[in-house]
């Protein structure tokens, strides 16, 4: 069956959707499963169809969670427009697009004799090949291993990535098969041996060898690939963790997006085990920086410093020159208050050769530096170490612009602007700030704008205007929210209760602190819940992130 919608046309029988715009001739593959929820709602479209209907019907007797039906609904409307099929809440869907149904029995007729024909020609070339290149094919074959993708573990502070776990699943799969001739297990049998595997099992920290060994039995599959993408929009980092014969091999790829992280991904996953299952002793060795380095990440993002800093030490044993592991061991020897030393890795990564791949850890190497030098006050000229943190930020200011990075244009301005709020200048402190707000506005991510909103609050509370303060918060703090991004919630949150705070007002200080400590407890972040705590303490709470 093929029908019309709008713009597209989709062959049920193909399973393709076909772009009818003029400018475009794309088509898009629908995923099996999908396909079949999409064939069952487009046949019965003049009734609700109940979610047990499509998941009896679509898998079976499989035992699967409800959301895979969600996700299958989700691909459809992604595919075909938001409008395309109505949610009935406890009860099901029903398909409520208008579509032309395309008379295709003809040119069905057609195709299946013509189909006849030519698969009645090569199947004998396909037996009498097929011998000869099994024989030359079975050895190679069989050195290239399965691998499976788990659902990638999303720990992003907001809601525009909850597409991840599933779909980036997908996503990394269909990818891989693409670009490469391993064999790469189907996102449906996936769920349902992570779901037989997790039965008995309260929570995915329990897991460990004999649960990647449970799902390899029951898949087939010689590699299981383990992802957890944590970052802020535009500077995401994608962990990874390989499970094979040959023990977990972990790594972690820093991107600006989530599709150049897969495809990093997938590029890794392609050059190691592509050819032979069976990786080099020049492979771990060059690994090894990188497990270390990626070891060192997680141990940061869980306030284990002490154990951060001896795992970026041992990676820049290997590869001294490795900036992004010198920045991170920087970030960790200032979580400690150690700043001297953090200055000092940090002024050294500056004086590591300047290339394309380098620049932008230059850039973020100035850029904390300055952030140190305002944040951590340890020069008894106050003014002049404004002016020392001016000069870093300006020269990351410069070094983003060359390379057209928006994201830390926007971070440099902010710093700019918080320095000239703390010198005094507020206008230029405003006009910098305003800068920072328009960049982070073209953004897909709001509320990266809330830095900047609560800046431009504090400078309308330094010049005694409380109601303009407060309704730069009431902005912050809606973004915050629509986002549901429990890190910036916080900080406007703290940020209100230091105003209500040095306004001797206690009483909603603490009722603003408390709220943000709810916030960090659901949130269920460890760093979260410091900062609060700090802030309760009357402890500096900033941070390097």
């Amino acid at each position: 069956m093929r029908f019309r919608l709008e713009n597209k046309e989709v062959d049920l029988t193909q399973g393709k959707v076909y772009s009818l715009d003029a400018q475009s001739d794309q088509s898009y593959d629908i995923r099996a499963k999908t396909l079949q929820v999409m064939e069952m709602l487009v046949h019965n479209r003049d009734r609700v169809v109940t979610k047990q209907e499509l998941l009896d019907s679509v898998w079976g007797d499989l035992v699967v969670q409800e959301q895979v039906l969600v996700q299958s609904i989700k691909e459809v409307r992604d595919l075909l427009g938001a409008g395309t099929i109505k949610t009935f809440p406890k009860l099901g869907y029903r398909w409520v697009a208008t579509i032309e149904v395309k008379d295709t029995s003809s040119r069905l007729w057609v195709a299946r004799k013509t189909n006849q024909l030519i698969v009645g020609t090569v199947l004998c070339l396909i037996v009498i090949c097929g011998v000869y290149l099994g024989v030359i094919n079975s050895t190679s074959a069989q050195l290239l291993p399965k691998v499976a993708f788990l659902p990638v573990e999303n720990a992003m502070p907001d809601e525009i990535h909850d597409w991840v776990p599933i779909k980036g699943m997908d996503q990394l799969s269909r990818s891989l098969r693409q670009q490469s001739e391993l064999k790469v297990s189907d996102v449906d049998d996936v769920l349902l041996a992570v779901e037989r595997a997790n039965k008995g099992s309260n929570s995915n920290a329990a897991f460990g060898p004999h649960y990647f060994f449970q799902l390899q039995q029951r898949l087939g599959a010689q590699l299981i690939v383990q992802t957890r993408l944590t970052g802020y929009p535009q500077d995401l980092q994608l962990h990874y963790t390989l499970h094979s014969q040959f023990g977990p091999q972990q790594g972690v790829v820093l991107a600006s997006s989530v599709d150049n992280a897969f495809d990093e991904l997938i590029g890794i996953l392609t050059h190691k085990f592509g050819q032979a299952v069976q990786p080099s002793t020049e492979y771990y060795h060059s690994a090894f920086s990188n497990q270390a380095f990626a070891k060192g990440v997680n141990a940061y993002l869980q306030r284990d410093y002490d154990a951060a800093i001896n795992l970026f030490r041992s990676a820049l044993i290997e590869q001294p020159d490795m900036l992004t592991a010198r920045r991170y061991l920087a970030g960790s020897l200032a979580n400690i208050y150690e700043l001297e030393q953090a200055l000092s890795i940090l002024r050294g990564s500056l004086k590591i050769a300047d290339t394309s791949l380098s620049q932008k850890e230059h850039l973020r190497a100035n850029l904390m530096i300055g952030y140190l030098l305002i944040n951590w006050p340890q020069d008894s000229d106050r003014q002049r170490e404004l002016d020392k943190a001016e000069q870093y930020i300006s020269r990351a200011k410069n070094l983003a612009q060359s390379s057209q990075d928006k994201l830390f244009i926007a971070y440099s301005y902010e710093e700019l602007g918080k320095i000239k709020r703390l010198q005094g200048h507020y206008s230029e402190a405003t006009r910098l700030l305003l800068a920072a707000l328009e960049y982070h506005q073209s953004f897909h991510g709001r509320y990266g704008q809330t830095a900047a909103l609560i800046e431009l609050a504090r400078i309308a509370i330094a010049q005694e205007e409380l109601e303009e303060a407060k309704r730069y918060f009431a902005q912050a703090k809606q973004i915050a929210d629509d986002s549901k991004a429990h890190p910036n919630q916080i900080w406007v949150l703290l940020a209100q209760a230091d105003m209500y705070r040095d306004l001797n007002e206690q009483t909603l200080a603490l009722e603003h602190a408390q709220q943000a400590l709810e916030v960090a407890y659901r949130a269920d972040s460890p760093l979260l819940i410091a900062r609060v705590e700090a802030w309760f303490a009357q402890v500096p709470i900033h941070t390097v992130n």
